[in-house]
């Protein structure tokens, strides 16, 4: 079965995040990969569209369910969530530390306190390794002034999200990948999101922060797009 993969990264994140090892264990098995960019560095806005062929899959990091473009994702016939969320601030009380973390990043944004606000976010990212276990990231000297608006203006939408994009394919099949020791999405997010897709497949990486370093990772990954059924024989 052939598929056709839409990757799309996270908040402060580019579509380089995706280059190793995803796109190339993509391509050892003839899936074309096509990557969101949501323009924070030096790199345009761009989302690709489908090619033609093979099933449907969007695999999103992060925020990246909620950068994707809406007319690609209700097309999608198979997604994969990894460390993501829909509501991203929990209700009621849990969510008061959250919404002063997301104040204090957009100050230091408006503050052109960009090194700063990187190196923090990392260190949350990395948790519980230390940070120098990361791949290089977004560098703060190549975010433009219109980068630094698209980060505002997605901080603001983190507090904004109440659940996952209407637009959501729900009736398809969902991996959902989940780190137990996750910093950035606070724990009664991730439950939320399981209730949201009670039907969705579920991996839990007991030792993995945010950024699922883990070795797992990939290859469950891999088993589970490998055993979607072919869908896309009913569009031709």
């Amino acid at each position: 079965m052939t598929l056709q993969i839409l990757a799309m990264h996270g908040w402060s994140s580019q579509a380089d995040y995706w280059r190793q090892p995803w796109v190339e264990a993509f391509a050892a098995k003839g899936w074309p990969c096509r990557c969101g960019e949501r323009g924070y560095g030096q790199h345009p806005p761009a989302m690709p569209g489908w090619g033609q062929g093979g099933l449907r899959v969007v695999v999103a990091n992060s925020m990246g369910i909620h950068l994707i473009d809406q007319a690609q994702l209700t097309t999608a016939e198979a997604v994969v969530l990894l460390a993501s969320f829909g509501r991203f601030v929990p209700q009621g009380a849990a969510g008061a530390g959250r919404r002063l973390q997301l104040a204090a990043m957009d100050q230091l944004l408006r503050q052109g306190h960009l090194e700063e606000l990187f190196a923090r976010f990392r260190v949350q990212v990395a948790a519980p390794l230390p940070v120098d276990c990361l791949p290089e990231g977004l560098s703060a000297a190549a975010v433009s002034a219109d980068g630094i608006q698209r980060l505002r203006e997605d901080l603001v939408k983190l507090g904004q999200l109440q659940d996952l994009p209407p637009m959501f394919p729900r009736q398809v099949p969902v991996l959902v990948v989940e780190a137990a020791k996750d910093h950035i999405v606070h724990p009664r997010a991730r439950q939320a999101l399981r209730q949201a897709l009670p039907t969705a497949d579920h991996r839990l990486l007991p030792d993995s922060g945010h950024a699922l370093l883990d070795k797992r990772l990939l290859p469950q990954v891999m088993a589970w797009l490998e055993q979607l059924p072919d869908r896309s024989a009913s569009r031709h």
